[in-house]
């Protein structure tokens, strides 16, 4: 009940235009239904096809962020974690 209770609070205005003001915010990595590596990243219109995955999500993301580092899109400044299925 207490999760329904602020649940139904909403969330914090988006910032729809200047993105430069968005400091931290999540990006996730998932393969779709083609095995192409997906970004979602909450200061984007949509998902962005990062290309062609071998079907290892985990390699696949960090050559994207490793990536991204290189040509300075993101800070050094970030925190990773993965979740994966495990094996049954």
């Amino acid at each position: 009940q207490a999760h329904k209770k602020h649940a139904t609070r909403g969330q914090t205005a988006a910032v729809n235009r200047d993105q430069s003001k968005v400091k931290h915010h999540f990006i996730a990595y998932v393969l779709n239904n083609d095995g192409e590596l997906c970004e979602l990243d909450g200061t984007k219109a949509g998902p962005v096809i990062i290309g062609k995955c071998d079907g290892d999500l985990l390699r696949g993301s960090i050559r994207a962020v490793k990536g991204k580092l290189e040509r300075g899109e993101i800070s050094e400044s970030l925190s990773m974690m993965t979740f994966n299925l495990a094996n049954e």
